[in-house]
């Protein structure tokens, strides 16, 4: 029997059941009925991805916790293609944005992390330059969930540290935004578990009586 069509990430945006397992999964409400949300979901946002992104964060800016990763006189030449630490907090308010208009379009990252907003962007600061092996300094954009993906699985436990940090978990949809990826940081850094979001998962094809 064929597999079912991935939907597209249009017609996952329109499944309110994907929407709450989205956000069970973000806020690790363990399938908890009525559980508190925490305010330690974070998203690091890439407004290079979307012109729509720099002027809503500038107004979210006024009630949320929004905070540029470049500092200087780039943050403000690069300030509408810069990525932004955005605080997803307890309310609907940012996720609900994020999931209408940006879900499975490649906008950014998520994480989980217990310390403070300038504690976070100070470690991110950290991670936006990477220096080659010539000593050249380069844009690293890890908060591009393609690039995410593929990097923390290839990471040693010396650079999981280094990526990790304060962060106790990254979380980035997958391409076209029907399931989430999820790197935790345990005890041994070990990485990986996926969360489906808008299919159900593939029954092994030899199943007897």
């Amino acid at each position: 029997m064929p597999d079912a069509p991935t939907p597209t990430p249009t017609e996952i945006r329109r499944d309110a059941e994907a929407k709450q397992r989205a956000m069970r999964c973000l806020w690790q409400l363990d399938g908890v009925a009525d559980k508190p949300r925490q305010a330690y979901l974070y998203a690091i946002l890439d407004t290079a991805r979307d012109e729509r992104i720099y002027p809503r964060l500038r107004r979210f800016a006024a009630t949320e916790q929004v905070v540029g990763l470049y500092q200087g006189r780039a943050a403000t030449e690069m300030a509408a293609v810069a990525p932004y630490l955005v605080c997803l907090g307890s309310t609907d308010r940012v996720f609900d944005w994020l999931w209408e208009e940006g879900w499975g379009e490649s906008w950014g990252i998520f994480l989980w992390s217990l310390v403070s907003l300038e504690a976070l962007r100070a470690h991110f600061r950290r991670l936006t330059m990477v220096r080659t092996e010539d000593g050249s300094r380069l844009l690293f954009r890890f908060y591009d969930p393609r690039v995410l993906r593929q990097f923390l699985p290839h990471c040693d436990t010396h650079q999981l540290r280094e990526v990790f940090g304060p962060v106790i978990r990254f979380s980035a949809e997958t391409p076209g935004g029907d399931a989430i990826i999820s790197f935790k940081r345990p005890e041994r850094l070990s990485i990986g578990a996926t969360e489906l979001l808008a299919r159900e998962a593939a029954e092994p094809e030899d199943r007897r009586a």
